[in-house]
């Protein structure tokens, strides 16, 4: 019988961060792009994305560890421009966003910034649906008796307000983005600002791009005769 004493040799090493990091910052000067998606990395990098996250606990973390930009996320993003942006691609789908459906072009900013604000996508829309509906009660909080047509234009908050009431659809031809693709949305004054109509919730309707246009055509018509 042979006395010879088999040992483990650890063949594969741990991998330093020093040369994870060397490799993300060399695949992203190849590409060159300041910021660099998992994806991105997992076709030209020498080691195992998922061992990279493993390391650094998420990809982000590790991108911003390397000096790249984070997922081309904007830090900081003020509250509105997320809720303006929000309020745009529900308008434009017709219906409550999927986080997956938060993308360009539809979509100014991924959902990676509501997230990180406010702790999950589900979150974020609640507290967008908060603001919106903190607008109308204190509209309804005014006292009657105020003299107050309000501004021309209708804020995000009272624009998104009436195109859910009227179900993200046009009121006349009941044409709505969540079932016919192309479709866009008004809010128009039932009564005119400038006929003395005031910029309220019952004095506001959701029109579809063409019947507002076929309005406005109608009061043309009518002015000239």
């Amino acid at each position: 019988m042979s006395d010879q004493v088999f040992t483990f040799e650890d063949t594969k090493p741990e991998i330093a961060d020093a040369d994870l990091l060397t490799d993300i910052r060399a695949v992203a000067a190849e590409l060159g792009v300041e910021s660099l998606p998992a994806n991105a990395y997992r076709k030209r990098g020498r080691y195992s994305a998922t061992a990279v996250k493993r390391r650094f606990g998420t990809w982000n973390a590790a991108i911003r560890a390397a000096g790249l930009l984070s997922s081309g996320v904007r830090r900081d993003l003020p509250e509105a421009e997320l809720f303006e942006n929000l309020r745009d691609v529900w308008v434009a789908l017709g219906r409550q966003p999927r986080k997956r459906e938060m993308i360009k072009p539809t979509s100014r900013f991924t959902h990676h910034p509501y997230v990180e604000r406010y702790g999950g996508w589900l979150d974020a829309v609640k507290v967008f649906l908060a603001s919106a509906e903190r607008e109308e009660s204190e509209m309804s909080a005014l006292p009657s008796t105020k003299p107050s047509r309000g501004p021309r234009d209708p804020s995000w908050r009272l624009r998104f307000l009436v195109m859910r009431r009227d179900g993200f659809r046009c009121r006349q031809c009941g044409a709505s983005p969540a079932t016919t693709a192309g479709v866009e949305l008004h809010v128009d004054h039932i009564l005119a600002w400038l006929g003395g109509g005031t910029t309220t919730i019952d004095n506001l309707q959701t029109l579809c791009v063409r019947c507002n246009l076929g309005k406005s055509d109608l009061k043309a018509s009518e002015g000239g005769q």
